[in-house]
């Protein structure tokens, strides 16, 4: 149960701090964007950039429920290694921020040009490798006209999500560092 219980509490940390920081850095600071919109953008990982622009409050809910399902695996994936691997709960500062900066990669350049998000469908199999040597070959996160939202990202997956997950996982597991 107390698995159970690491990886739940796991997701929710990392879902709850990494979607503030999402409504905070594309509202306010900066494009301007409503949480419905950022909403809609996790929701087009599913169905496309323009269905989830269209779908209203029922696909911001189908994005809120996708953040909160990935957080969740991300947590079940670290507190599953650690029950493998004690250093992840001894060192849990120093692993929960590598593991913050493999979720970034993974997510930035794997999962999301892979996804409908991308090209308004799910790749198949002909333009896998052609979307992943795109997704490779550029360094993305900002834009010209706020370029502090790379760096912004990757603050938020190393000490918004990595970070929670592997001190979560450190308290269940009852293994101090």
């Amino acid at each position: 149960m107390r698995l159970v219980w690491a990886i739940l509490l796991g997701g929710l940390a990392a879902g709850v701090l990494d979607i503030l920081y999402a409504f905070a850095a594309y509202g306010p600071l900066s494009y301007g964007l409503s949480p419905q919109q950022v909403l809609h953008s996790v929701a087009a990982g599913w169905i496309g950039r323009e269905a989830a622009r269209a779908g209203g409050i029922d696909t911001a809910m189908l994005g809120l429920a996708t953040h909160f399902l990935i957080a969740t695996i991300f947590a079940a994936i670290y507190v599953l290694a650690a029950t493998r691997l004690p250093a992840l709960t001894r060192g849990a500062l120093l692993w929960g921020f590598l593991n913050g900066l493999i979720l970034y990669g993974a997510m930035n350049y794997v999962v999301v040009p892979l996804s409908a998000a991308a090209a308004g469908h799910f790749a198949t199999g002909s333009e896998i490798v052609p979307r992943l040597q795109v997704s490779l070959s550029q360094v993305r996160g900002g834009s010209d006209d706020f370029p502090w939202l790379l760096w912004g990202t990757i603050f938020t997956h190393t000490v918004f999500v990595g970070m929670p997950i592997a001190l979560i996982t450190r308290r269940f597991l009852g293994r101090q560092s």
